[in-house]
């Protein structure tokens, strides 16, 4: 389980620095990535204890991921960019549920 960290640094974790190139954002062509190679995602609800969203992957399923917020996170991205994440696209392992991620600047 991962341990919250404090804004100020105050558990006194390392950090490392991680370089993620994103696609910058074309309002002609809307919000645009990629996933990297071998990539593998689900995305499940957990009913109890609590109603919960389970998100897996491997390491470049969740590196894609990454990039994939990042790339919203873009100053440029317009309030209510978003990305559909389903498995009828293939980006989804089946079974898993669709999840919708959108930014919010107001």
């Amino acid at each position: 389980m991962a341990h919250a960290v404090d804004a100020d640094g105050g558990n006194k974790r390392r950090t490392v620095a991680v370089t993620v190139k994103v696609t910058d954002y074309d309002p002609q062509l809307g919000v645009g990535t990629e996933w990297d190679a071998e990539a593998v995602l689900r995305a499940e609800v957990w009913e109890t204890p609590e109603k919960t969203v389970v998100i897996s992957g491997n390491p470049a399923g969740l590196r894609s991921l990454a990039r994939h917020l990042l790339t919203l996170a873009q100053n440029s991205v317009p309030d209510g960019g978003h990305l559909d994440f389903d498995t009828y696209c293939g980006w989804l392992e089946d079974g898993s549920t669709g999840i919708r991620v959108e930014v919010e600047k107001k």
